[in-house]
């Protein structure tokens, strides 16, 4: 109840800060929390938003993300057991962190068309080490002798994978999964807002050059919302892996 308490008062702060500032600003420059709201409220009330900007945005950083975890955890595998993978693919792993995702971004636009697939390949290349590297850590935080034990007992494959594999997986692959959610739906929002394709991206580009600025503090509420609601649900999850 602390730590709610405490987040609902810092919340409450960036508000009173905001609308403090609101007040000695043009609403051009930065809108009120009140106006702001409003625009959010008929943004989700609004049917053509949900099938035409969030829509599209949510299914590209899904893809992304599915696409990533499918490449992304079978390369952790094989790097966790044969070393001389990892050390073969550590190259390509150490481009892929290190290229800023603007720039991955501009090279898969002229590459491909700026299309769906555009923003699925991009989010899937920035995320895909994230995968690798926390499978392959998950499998090597195995115990060593709690799993010759369970072979020695015979134990059944299934009950070994419950429990005690995909739990020591786990622990890394939870941190993981959050940090690439959050990432999936950023990268998303960058290709797009380059690309020109609609969606959140698009919303945000418009709503700048329009010089709407309450809509474009309404969509970046509607972003932080929903990065925050991933991160609560797969808090949760991993709350919920840990009970035995």
């Amino acid at each position: 109840m602390t730590r709610k308490l405490a987040f609902l008062t810092g919340v409450a702060a960036i508000v009173l800060f905001w609308s403090l500032a609101a007040q000695a600003n043009l609403p051009a420059i930065l809108p009120g929390p009140l106006a702001v709201a409003k625009v959010l409220g008929l943004l989700l009330g609004d049917p053509g938003f949900w099938s035409g900007t969030l829509g599209p945005s949510l299914g590209r950083a899904s893809g992304g993300l599915a696409l990533a975890f499918a490449i992304g955890a079978p390369l952790g595998l094989a790097s966790w057991r044969w070393p001389v993978v990892a050390a073969l693919l550590a190259p390509l792993r150490l481009i892929l962190m290190g290229l800023p995702a603007p720039v991955l971004a501009i090279l898969c636009i002229l590459w491909f068309d700026g299309s769906t697939t555009t923003t699925i390949l991009t989010v899937a290349a920035l995320l895909v080490p994230v995968f690798q590297i926390a499978v392959a850590e998950g499998m090597g935080a195995i115990d060593p002798q709690l799993d010759e034990m369970a072979r020695l007992f015979r134990v059944p494959p299934i009950r070994r994978l419950r429990r005690i594999i995909l739990p020591a997986l786990w622990t890394a692959l939870g941190p993981a999964l959050r940090i690439a959610v959050a990432n999936a739906i950023r990268v998303t929002l960058l290709t797009e807002l380059l690309s020109g394709a609609e969606g959140l991206g698009a919303a945000v580009q418009r709503a700048q050059s329009w010089l709407q600025t309450d809509r474009l503090f309404a969509l970046v509420l509607l972003i932080l919302a929903l990065i925050g609601l991933a991160e609560v649900a797969l808090a949760a999850l991993t709350r919920e892996r840990k009970r035995p």
